[in-house]
């Protein structure tokens, strides 16, 4: 494979009943991916700029969300979704340069089958997630019950989650799904998908860092599974709507002050 660009994809015959939308995330033709300092930067900031600073922001997890109150919290929501969505600005600038466009990283069409497996995969993950969560518990990585002053309490802040919840669906599986795994792949010219599967997940679950270290390997994990519905179903929108509904479910935690 050419160290500038991604093997061509075959083409695929007449009769055949894959369109577009079903084909795997694609490879750039050499004469149409270009690398540029923006790709460079993308990558820096999701693999390294991203994790360091949120392990440094955080400090010790369960103190500093005990320093939290509600008017902390609620500034917490705005500032979060700026910069997510400058995030996603920087990648769709970034395709841009690349001469790949959004479609390259999972924005294809999106269909109604995309929300069933959307659906289902929230069933299954769901379930192996808290069977996790119960042996993460057993060799005392429990996350830590401070995550929940986080949530929303007012009304307020209970309609910024719902626009917080679609800016993390959009925004981190832009980020952690659609480019970085896809620009693991080629900027490390791998012949699978573990490696690129593997690291984009870490970088994904260093960014809760504030639910420690049993909520930073169950998070890398429940990336992990992000990434694997995204190379199964060849687009994100089955990975943007699970993401969304997972956090939007959250408005009907009950809280005990």
């Amino acid at each position: 494979m050419n160290e500038e660009n991604y093997e061509k994809q075959e083409e695929l015959p007449q009769n055949s009943s894959e369109t577009p939308e079903t084909q795997p995330p694609r490879e750039p033709a050499k004469d149409i991916f270009r690398k540029s300092r923006l790709s460079y930067f993308t990558l820096f900031l999701l693999l390294i700029l991203w994790p360091v600073s949120s392990i440094v922001f955080v400090g010790n997890p369960a103190e500093s969300l005990k320093l939290l109150s509600v008017s902390l919290i609620y500034l917490v929501y705005l500032p979060t979704m700026v910069i997510q969505w400058l995030i996603f600005v920087l990648i769709y600038l970034t395709t841009y340069r690349e001469q790949t466009g959004l479609a390259d990283i999972g924005f294809r069409k999106i269909r109604l089958i995309d929300f069933f497996w959307a659906i289902a995969f929230l069933l299954f993950s769901n379930l192996a997630l808290s069977l996790l969560a119960l042996l993460l518990k057993t060799i005392n990585l429990e996350i830590p019950g401070e995550v929940e002053l986080i949530l929303p309490k007012t009304m307020t802040e209970r309609i910024l989650w719902v626009f917080l919840s679609i800016t993390a669906g959009v925004c981190e599986e832009s980020a952690f799904r659609g480019y970085l795994i896809t620009r693991i792949k080629i900027f490390g010219k791998t012949k699978n998908w573990i490696v690129p599967v593997i690291i984009a997940s870490f970088a994904f679950g260093s960014g809760h860092a504030y639910q420690g270290l049993g909520g930073f390997i169950l998070i890398s994990i429940y990336g992990a599974m992000f990434a694997l519905l995204f190379l199964r179903t060849k687009t994100l929108w089955p990975c943007i709507i699970a993401h969304f509904f997972q956090d939007f479910s959250a408005l009907f935690f009950p809280y005990q002050r």
